[in-house]
């Protein structure tokens, strides 16, 4: 594990598990992000697989944040090479490469010819974590790939989600597993913060309530820097991000209150706002076929960043959040 703290804000990554974020906290205070120290499921790699990607991925799955790359959602086959469920990048070992107590830089690589390197930074006075990312290739020819970021937030029952005016959600339309905790209509379009219950009935999303509820959705429509917040992800504290909308033109959304079965078995009480560049979640194949997926060129580098800050939360939505980590109520 590696921990960066200043007098503001402390954060938890274990480089050897995907460079994961377990913590974001205020030095003292409580985690925004969730984790769970479940021993159960057995992970696949202390083990034998499970039988797909995907169950492989979620064995291991404890919360926290996790960087997905070069692939996300499904697993598929690109440039010949097998891409596993959420990217390999996600679960690899990442070289630690400069190392303070404020800020640290990581990188791996891909199975496709492509470097990832990401270096994080805590601000020296206020509760703000930034990560600057690059991408570059080896190759002498174009190559695809997805990226996304998948924090996953505590969140109580109350808590409050504040997004941008303008934001269109869209239900993913292959989630359907035909429980009572799936409670959207499959494949529907509606204006944040409105959806569209399975009978038809208008349903609020900015309002985290009991559970079980079991939703997928995609966001897009977001201004530039794009932005998100949570208020209540524990008592007067909530925590907002603010993104690259070039790199992460949208975002997943993805609801898990009390779900049953593996590996939750209604452990888990989680809400991920996922900065993607692609929508929706089918893997780097099919999103290179349907041509939204990134490409880099021989010889490009591209870039990213992303801020996540935590702040004082109160009955005042939160209207804005800038590159700088700074919300505007």
């Amino acid at each position: 594990m590696l921990t960066l703290a200043t007098d503001a804000l402390e954060v938890v990554l274990d480089p050897s598990h995907g460079a994961e974020i377990l913590a974001v906290r205020r030095p003292g205070g409580p985690n925004v992000l969730v984790t769970y120290d479940w021993a159960s499921p057995l992970w696949a790699s202390r083990s034998t697989t499970y039988g797909s990607d995907r169950d492989d991925w979620l064995s291991e799955y404890r919360g926290g944040w996790q960087e997905l790359f070069p692939n996300a959602s499904q697993a598929c086959t690109v440039l010949d090479v097998p891409l596993p469920f959420h990217g390999e990048a996600s679960r690899a070992g990442w070289e630690v490469v400069v190392a303070a107590p404020d800020a640290v830089t990581l990188r791996t690589p891909a199975r496709l010819p492509l470097l990832l390197e990401r270096r994080m930074t805590l601000d020296a006075h206020r509760p703000v974590l930034r990560l600057e990312e690059t991408v570059r290739s080896e190759a002498p020819f174009p190559v695809p790939f997805l990226w996304g970021h998948h924090p996953a937030f505590a969140s109580p029952a109350g808590a409050v989600i504040d997004l941008p005016a303008g934001v269109m959600v869209h239900t993913d339309p292959a989630h359907d597993p035909g429980t009572a905790a799936a409670d959207l209509r499959a494949g529907a379009a509606t204006a944040w913060p409105d959806a569209v219950g399975r009978d038809g009935a208008p349903v609020r999303l900015d309002r985290i309530g009991e559970g079980p509820v079991d939703r997928m959705l995609y966001l897009d429509g977001f201004p530039d820097p794009a932005w998100s917040a949570i208020r209540g992800v524990a008592p007067d504290v909530g925590v907002a991000m603010a993104w690259d909308r070039a790199a992460f033109p949208c975002a997943w959304q993805w609801w898990n209150l009390e779900l049953s079965g593996h590996p939750w078995h209604g452990r888990a009480r989680m809400l991920a706002i996922e900065p993607a560049s692609t929508w929706p979640g089918r893997g780097l194949a099919a999103a290179a076929a349907l041509g939204t997926a990134h490409v880099i060129q021989p010889g490009e580098v591209c870039t990213a960043w992303l801020t996540m800050s935590v702040f004082g939360a109160d009955a005042r939505p939160v209207t804005g959040v800038d590159r700088a980590g700074s919300v505007t109520r």
